[in-house]
């Protein structure tokens, strides 16, 4: 969805002149939330919430709070001082109160672009005093929700009662909360994908329609590099979204240069389509290295196989899913989570000692080595329905966040930085 995000500003901007004249456009990968819209000074913070058939629909304020990921985003909409406006994406639809949530969005969004003061009815009031309810009540006291004091209460001191200034606030986001409840299934989206949102996109920019497949997977390939280069930013870096801004010159701010290998500019986008045009045309041409992830960099250094990297990558992407459902779920399970992470490492150490050789290359024989200890530990030691590839997975995590390396440690930042100018080279 991501993807669509993307090629859905390309097809704004193309449409409506060229992408020199157009707006400063961007998405940027995991940062205050799984992807966020740019348009010049202009951000929506986006969650994405995929949901099997089977989960069934939304029907409790409560849910959407919860696991729907509106309070989290609200968090995040607190923190940058209300500037942004917010959307969920999900597959799972809705029905009863969480429904009505909806429309009161719908109503309360209305007003607030006509300018007028909030106005509801009796029914729409009491779905806004639960969804405030919801938000007193929503993980208090834990850092990852985001929910400033005025919310959460001090520390073993919660708020028990609702007062005004929490019922205003709650208005005016969702006024700008929007919720997008159909899009396609995972099994359905390979399919629907090239004549959705790939098909417009190519009419607009002069191209045939008839490879929009081959298209649409190298505009989904970007976007999954530019996800999985996201790493960790130590001090979150809330302030600097905002005031992402090319140079003059066309030069990448200095301060932002630890965003550039999560951020999708446009014409980004719009080269993937060009290049992926001509490789159809010509297709014994060499397609362009993806960008490179921290992982896939570290394990290159050592002399892993790209066959090890791609597998690396996908392992390390099922762990953090795995850790994102649990905590959804069960909040307790970070302790779970931490107490895997130190025996990742310690496993990770004495790993490396057997097969450490300085001035050498071992990383691919550090690899092995991993896996048959990860292989050998018993199954009591693992958090439940995890299973020992899911256990490697961790291992590869932790490599992305610099605490296992599979060489000599060297300045993975300057690498990543170069790897990108090499490839716009």
């Amino acid at each position: 969805m991501a993807a669509a995000h993307g090629l859905r500003l390309l097809y704004d901007v193309l449409s409506k002149g060229s992408l020199d004249d157009g707006p400063f456009c961007r998405i940027i990968c995991e940062l205050h939330e799984d992807w966020v819209t740019c348009i010049d000074d202009d951000a929506e913070l986006i969650s994405a919430k995929h949901r099997e058939r089977s989960f069934g629909a939304y029907t409790t304020v409560n849910m959407l709070v919860n696991q729907g990921g509106c309070g989290h985003l609200f968090g995040r909409w607190c923190a940058l001082h209300e500037k942004p406006t917010c959307r969920v994406v999900t597959t799972a639809g809705l029905k009863g109160k969480a429904k009505n949530l909806i429309d009161t969005c719908q109503t309360l969004r209305s007003q607030r672009l006509n300018k007028v003061p909030f106005n509801v009815d009796s029914n729409q009031r009491a779905v806004i005093d639960d969804f405030v309810k919801c938000l007193l009540g929503y993980k208090p006291g834990e850092h990852e929700s985001g929910l400033p004091t005025e919310w959460t209460g001090a520390t073993g001191n919660p708020i028990e009662e609702p007062t005004q200034t929490h019922t205003a606030q709650a208005m005016r986001f969702l006024a700008i909360l929007e919720i997008d409840c159909d899009p396609p299934l995972r099994t359905e989206i390979g399919h629907a994908a090239p004549s959705m949102y790939v098909g417009p996109v190519l009419r607009v920019m002069g191209y045939e329609e008839e490879r929009s497949s081959e298209i649409w997977n190298a505009v989904l390939g970007l976007f999954r590099e530019r996800m999985r280069a996201a790493g960790p930013t130590p001090d979150g870096s809330l302030p600097r979204l905002m005031q992402w801004r090319p140079t003059k010159t066309g030069q990448i701010a200095n301060t932002e240069s630890n965003l550039c290998a999560r951020i999708v500019p446009i014409p980004d986008i719009a080269i993937a389509i060009e290049i992926a045009v001509m490789s159809i045309t010509e297709p014994f041409s060499t397609p362009p290295p993806l960008p490179p992830s921290r992982l896939g960099l570290k394990m290159a250094k050592g002399g892993c196989s790209d066959n090890s990297v791609e597998r690396a990558e996908q392992l390390r992407l099922d762990y953090r899913a795995y850790w994102r459902t649990s905590q959804e779920v069960d909040h307790s399970a970070r302790f779970e989570h931490d107490s895997l992470r130190r025996l990742l490492l310690r496993i990770s150490d004495e790993a490396t000692a057997s097969v450490m050789v300085p001035g050498e290359i071992w990383g691919a024989q550090f690899w092995t080595e991993i896996q048959s200890r990860i292989k050998a530990l018993r199954e009591d030691l693992l958090p439940a329905r995890m299973d020992k590839e899911l256990a490697l997975g961790g291992i590869c995590d932790l490599s992305s966040q610099c605490q296992v390396w599979f060489s000599e440690r060297f300045d993975i930042e300057t690498a990543m930085l170069h790897a990108q100018q090499g490839q716009v080279a």
